[in-house]
């Protein structure tokens, strides 16, 4: 099942020819795992497609060649004794450059952490090169990830590979250059982060695939900026940011997604493959947005068409009435407002950040701990709210416009002029209630941008809503 469009350089495919750009994780590693190709060659023919795109798209900030080759050599020996290498084995893959690797720079988009190179991966990147994956490169991100549109004053903008009619457009973010990378065929997979709707807007904007999880599923330690122990970046859990904030996978296709999150997951929690899920046993809920910012008319548009997709196969498909998700987002806003960023402080003083961090610094108010308390009292109700109008599935926006012009700061929505925070607002909704969501194409706009959609699901149930994006997806690429 391929997210991105097959029709452009980006969409899936298996391994033909000899050649692994533009194929799919599970192609690649069973390939390599058969001496069809060897890891080596699949690098080379990766670092080759990065040094041909890059240029232009800016998404890879730190291109990893000569570990990357040194890693591929591994796994060709390994294999060359007889060993199992991982259901991984040869797949490149990247990382948001908000996200710990050892040996390779992470500077989170900032001056302040241009020479940071960690001695200690991030779990889940460990995870990740445990199962014979290779890192090739790590990608453009915002200062600390604080925008929805991926730029900084470090690296500069990271163009979208999927920009139709000359338009350079945004990849979204703060996950941009991760969905860049991915959907141009410079990496097969990775890693992003995902605060306010950070691995699934950018999905919308390039037509992949990725995934929100339930917070904890997968070990949130090792981003930026987190609280720093011996070099290693952990997460702050008692704040806002390290609370919400969780990494989620990304990939062109639904089913290598679905492998990602499983190798993921934290051993602690079971993992229930979606493909037993039987969805006729599922009652679903749908919406045109989270209730208060409007969204787009060809977004709705799709939202209903996957409603009409998933009807047939499931229990109930009714109109979510609940008033939860009206002030969540709302919710959302007061909470990150009650943030002190002592963690971004650490770095360094205020002249050394973006304006951007600048300004999020400078608006910092001390807040007593019972407003705290109440806000995260309030989180507690709305989240009792949700979860008994929300059905077992619920189909949502990712946000209220599709990928925007590069440069553009502001969107007109039916009359409504937004910034992209508000242009998020339904994403950064099911943020802050900590429910899982899984992003899939499900529609091309007029001017033939992709069009994705959120499918939500209860806490540590994500094979549901797994089970029902293959459902969702644009017919022509299941």
């Amino acid at each position: 099942m391929t997210c991105a469009d097959p029709s452009s350089h980006s969409g899936a495919r298996p391994v033909k020819n000899g050649g692994s750009v533009g194929a799919d994780a599970q192609s690649i590693a069973r390939a390599v795992s058969s001496r069809e190709l060897t890891a080596r060659e699949v690098i080379d023919q990766h670092l080759g497609h990065i040094g041909r795109t890059n240029r232009q798209l800016n998404a890879i900030v730190t291109v990893a060649a000569e570990s990357a080759v040194r890693a591929a050599d591994e796994i060709d020996a390994r294999l060359d004794r007889g060993e199992r290498v991982g259901a991984l084995a040869g797949v490149p893959f990247t990382v948001k450059d908000l996200i710990a690797t050892a040996g390779i720079r992470t500077t989170a988009g900032s001056q302040a952490l241009v020479d940071n190179v960690p001695s200690v991966d991030a779990p889940a990147v460990a995870r990740m090169r445990a199962q014979g994956a290779v890192l090739i490169g790590k990608t453009n991100t915002p200062e600390f990830g604080a925008s929805g549109l991926t730029h900084n004053d470090l690296f500069g903008f990271t163009l979208n590979p999927l920009s139709p009619g000359g338009i350079e457009r945004s990849p979204g973010g703060s996950s941009g250059g991760e969905a860049s990378a991915i959907a141009s065929g410079m990496s097969v997979v990775g890693l992003g982060t995902d605060f306010g709707g950070s691995v699934r807007w950018p999905a919308h904007c390039t037509g992949l695939c990725s995934v929100r999880p339930t917070n904890g599923r997968i070990d949130a330690d090792g981003q930026y900026p987190g609280v720093m122990i011996d070099g290693r970046a952990l997460t702050n859990r008692v704040t806002m940011h390290g609370s919400v904030q969780t990494i989620g996978p990304m990939a062109r296709s639904l089913d290598d997604l679905v492998l990602l999150l499983r190798i993921l997951s934290s051993p602690q929690y079971r993992w229930v493959d979606p493909g037993g899920v039987r969805l006729d046993e599922l009652d679903v809920r749908w919406a045109a947005g989270e209730g208060t910012v409007p969204v787009s008319a060809e977004i709705v548009a799709a939202v209903t068409e996957s409603v009409q997709r998933l009807r047939p196969s499931v229990r109930s498909m009714q109109e979510y009435k609940g008033g939860a998700l009206r002030q969540a987002n709302d919710l959302f806003t007061r909470m990150r407002a009650a943030e002190t960023h002592t963690d971004i402080t650490q770095y360094g003083t205020a002249a050394g950040f973006s304006e951007n961090i600048r300004g999020i610094l400078a608006a910092a108010r001390p807040t007593a701990m019972t407003d705290i308390e109440a806000l995260w009292a309030r989180r507690a109700e709305l989240l009792h709210e949700f979860l008994s109008t929300m059905g077992d599935l619920l189909i949502l926006p990712v946000a209220s416009i599709l990928a925007p012009p590069i440069g553009e700061t502001q969107f007109n929505v039916d009359g409504s002029v937004l910034s992209w925070a508000d242009a998020l607002a339904s994403s950064r909704a099911i943020s802050v209630l900590g429910v899982p969501s899984v992003v899939v194409p499900v529609a091309t706009s007029a001017c033939g941008l992709p069009i994705g959609v959120q499918i939500i699901a209860r806490p540590w149930h994500e094979h549901n809503a797994l089970a029902a994006a293959a459902l969702c997806l644009r017919p022509r690429q299941r």
